[in-house]
């Protein structure tokens, strides 16, 4: 695009001396033309930036980020970029301790069972039951809920918020007692349990939202075991229930970001809960189970080749067959 040059201006405005009434020097341009020398260059400018981001898509997405939130150093929230490990970061799961994000109906209760099955030490909602004996105490304890079946938990239930405050409270994860720690609120969780010495990998498990929500929806028909068990859904279609106002609302955003349900939730709430996604968590696919929890694995340091964890991993996947090349 070609700006404007003076003679431009004098032959758009008929600034020329022969048409000039007011003693003003009919070299200069007028404020008209002004605004609109300064429109076109605006739009020169932005076409300029367009084709800058367009050659990337992640520099799209960062430098969007970083200009509508304000921020020069980084895009995440202050406790996020304190108290969890980047992603690019190498793995030392020896000053580290996992958080997994546990996102009702994609795959939270397998990875407990898995690590259970591996003889990790879990913290989630069984230890804090009282028939344990447990749930009083005020400092952390390590134990087997079930004799016999070689797995361990610790006395606190870090699915929920007063869970969150009371494992807080008993240094949880100063302790460095627990191998993976289970929640439903990852910001609470994030921001109150970790700190800068003591940081966090987070692993998370994600489903197609439609997939999720039609599974809660049939699930919870039925699942009288469960604090928010809905036998009333039973007598709705799922198009009659997916009309009601629901928590399902920008779900992911508002657990990411720490919102309730009603509260608004808008676009910097989504920005800021994509930025934490792409820089702090191990992304796994409830698609692509095995492939997710072999990356999980490598971040935790657990060896699939150790007989204990190789069994496991059979036992959830399958056994594999060992393939033969032809020329060995």
């Amino acid at each position: 695009m070609v700006l404007p040059t003076m003679s431009n201006y004098q032959r758009i405005g008929g600034g020329g001396a022969g048409n000039s009434t007011s003693g003003a020097d009919p070299r200069r341009p007028t404020k008209t033309l002004r605004i609109c020398g300064s429109v076109i260059l605006a739009f020169c400018l932005l076409s300029i930036l367009e084709n800058i981001l367009s050659t990337s898509g992640s520099g799209r997405r960062s430098l969007l980020s970083e200009l509508y939130l304000g921020v020069t150093h980084s895009t995440l929230m202050p406790w996020a970029y304190h108290h969890l490990v980047d992603v690019k970061d190498k793995p030392n799961p020896d000053a580290e301790t996992a958080l997994f994000w546990h996102i009702p109906k994609s795959g939270g209760t397998t990875a407990k069972r898995l690590y259970q099955c591996m003889g990790q030490t879990l913290a989630h909602r069984v230890g804090a039951d009282p028939k344990f004996g447990h749930d009083q105490t005020d400092e952390v304890v390590v134990f087997e809920p079930h004799q016999g079946k070689d797995w361990k938990v610790v006395n606190v239930d870090t699915t929920i918020k007063p869970g969150i405050l009371r494992a807080k409270k008993m240094g949880l994860v100063q302790s460095h007692k627990t191998d993976m720690i289970f929640t439903m609120e990852p910001q609470f969780a994030g921001e109150h349990l970790y700190d800068e010495f003591n940081r966090g990998r987070v692993l998370a498990l994600f489903r197609h939202p439609i997939d999720r929500v039609v599974s809660k929806f049939y699930y919870l028909q039925t699942a009288t075991w469960e604090k928010t068990y809905r036998p009333e859904w039973a007598e709705l279609t799922i198009l009659e229930w997916a009309q009601k106002p629901s928590e399902d609302e920008n779900f992911m955003v508002r657990k990411l970001v720490g919102k309730s349900f009603g509260d608004p939730v808008d676009l910097h709430d989504l920005i800021v809960a994509k930025e934490l996604v792409r820089q702090r968590v191990v992304v796994g696919l409830m698609s692509e189970m095995e492939e997710s929890f072999k990356r999980f694995n490598i971040v935790l340091g657990v060896d699939e080749n150790e007989e204990r964890n190789k069994k496991c991993m059979d036992e959830f996947f399958g056994e594999k067959e060992e393939v033969v090349r032809k020329d060995d």
